[in-house]
């Protein structure tokens, strides 16, 4: 399945109203799927120019940018919403990993879904990505965040993806090769200190992943934030990520009228091998990789 028919499938928008948030020029969710709102940080004329030198974006080849419906550049999703809300769903494809307080972000989606709404999630899987070097983030990361009520990026996640992005073949990771990828930028480490002493000198906002999950840290960490009800949803679904591609989805469903305990208990389990460790190496790494497999869980599959 596609990212877009993953979302369809999902969200079901026949006959229901719901938001995509930053779709640009690749929306999953088409006008024609059902009533969708899109928003952004940016009306679309500023998006245009923002991005006229992106040619993924902005290029010859490129889809235009849609209409943006909703201008979140200084509202909440609530105040842009007013009386449409509540939506049945919201679509967020690789946007959670640049949101600084991921915890209070889906709270405020939260507030404006129905319950049993959900939230559909494309996350890129940092071992495919120039995330590659970055550890998994924690629930602790994610709880320190949300009580410092982060805005933007904090020092701490701008010097991480600065200082640790790589250039990554992710075909090569799938074939068991390119696990030593080499730094993205000259001076990574020295430009990664520049960059955080910008941020906490003036608290200005400078975007970057500052989450990283593979299929099963992500489900680690949400059910720990989900059995201490710090955020009303439980995890309905995973779709780990696909052979020789760079993402998962997640489906998340608003459950305000069940336990922690009872949403923590729903979460979905995936095997660590295929879904957290990197592809094992060609020839004899392989063969220990498998052996290593067989050991620990009694089956190569």
């Amino acid at each position: 399945m596609t990212p877009r028919q993953r979302a369809l499938d999902a969200v079901t928008p026949r006959g229901r109203l719901g938001v995509e948030l930053g779709p640009l020029n690749r929306p999953l969710i088409r006008r024609e799927d059902g009533e969708v709102l899109y928003a952004d940080h940016r009306s679309t004329g500023d998006l245009r120019r923002k991005y006229a030198d992106h040619d993924h974006v902005s290029g010859p080849d490129a889809a235009p940018i849609v209409e943006v419906d909703l201008v979140l550049e200084h509202q909440s999703l609530a105040e842009a919403l007013g009386p449409r809300a509540p939506v049945d769903y919201i679509v967020a494809s690789h946007v959670m990993e640049h949101i600084a307080d991921p915890v209070g972000w889906l709270n405020d989606l939260a507030a404006v879904l129905r319950e049993d709404g959900v939230v559909f999630l494309a996350v890129p899987d940092k071992r495919f990505t120039f995330d590659f070097r970055r550890p998994t983030s924690t629930a602790a990361d994610l709880v320190a965040h949300h009580l410092a009520a982060a805005r933007v990026p904090s020092p701490a996640q701008v010097f991480a993806h600065v200082g640790l992005a790589a250039t990554v073949d992710a075909g090569a990771i799938w074939a068991g090769r390119g696990h030593d990828p080499r730094p993205m930028f000259p001076d990574q480490l020295a430009n990664a200190l520049r960059h955080a002493r910008g941020v906490a000198e003036a608290g200005h906002y400078f975007d970057v992943h500052c989450t990283v999950y593979t299929p099963v840290s992500f489900l680690a960490v949400f059910r720990d934030l989900i059995e201490l009800g710090l955020v009303p949803f439980e995890i309905a679904r995973i779709d780990p990520t696909a052979h020789r591609t760079v993402e998962f989805f997640v489906t998340l469903r608003k459950r305000a009228d069940a336990s922690p305990a009872e949403r923590a208990a729903a979460t979905p389990r995936l095997d660590p091998g295929p879904h957290h460790d990197l592809p094992p190496a060609r020839g004899l790494g392989r063969r220990l990789a498998l052996a290593l497999r067989m050991l620990r869980t009694g089956s190569i599959r």
